[in-house]
């Protein structure tokens, strides 16, 4: 995609913790059309990270991903399941590339919990980490990814990001 207009794709983490029963009662409130509430419940986590991430770009991987499917009517196809589906956790601190097709060390793996189109031009998607799934210890990577299931490393990296190094 050449783009002379000054059009960017950037991203944005923001890492919140929550009390324990967050997830079910927000998925009560979503349950109970409370959509207000819910989103209200989300925006209360504690901010314990924010920064920028790296979309990455190298073929079948982030940016090329939107190139596809903007060709996708000419194609009469599109390879990728429409949207991101998955969020990583890992170990790893090894600084983000363009060309990243995975995390350095990926430990978990869960659904996107929710997604919104923000403003018309911010897409903000949340995965929850619940603490039971997580082993005591220190998490510096984090990405998305389109496609894939529940197992750790597959569908197609959006997103990469490193919050600190060790």
């Amino acid at each position: 995609m050449h783009n002379t207009e000054g059009l960017k794709v950037t991203g944005k983490i923001t890492i919140r913790s929550y009390e324990a029963g967050t997830i079910h009662l927000y998925k009560s409130l979503v349950e109970l059309g409370k959509l207000d509430q819910a989103r209200a419940l989300l925006a209360d986590g504690k901010i314990e990270v924010e920064q920028k991430n790296l979309i990455v770009d190298s073929a079948n991987y982030g940016l090329d991903i939107l190139v596809q499917y903007l060709i996708s009517a000419y194609n009469g196809s599109f390879a990728f399941p429409l949207g991101i589906a998955w969020g990583e956790l890992g170990t790893g601190n090894t600084a983000p590339t363009a060309g990243d097709v995975g995390l350095t060390a990926p430990t978990n793996r869960e659904p996107v919990s929710y997604a919104a189109d923000n403003a018309l031009q911010t897409a903000q998607l949340q995965f929850f980490f619940p603490d039971a799934t997580l082993a005591n210890g220190t998490y510096y990577e984090c990405g998305s990814f389109i496609g894939g299931s529940s197992t750790i490393g597959t569908g197609n990296m959006f997103n990469h990001a490193l919050f600190s190094t060790p």
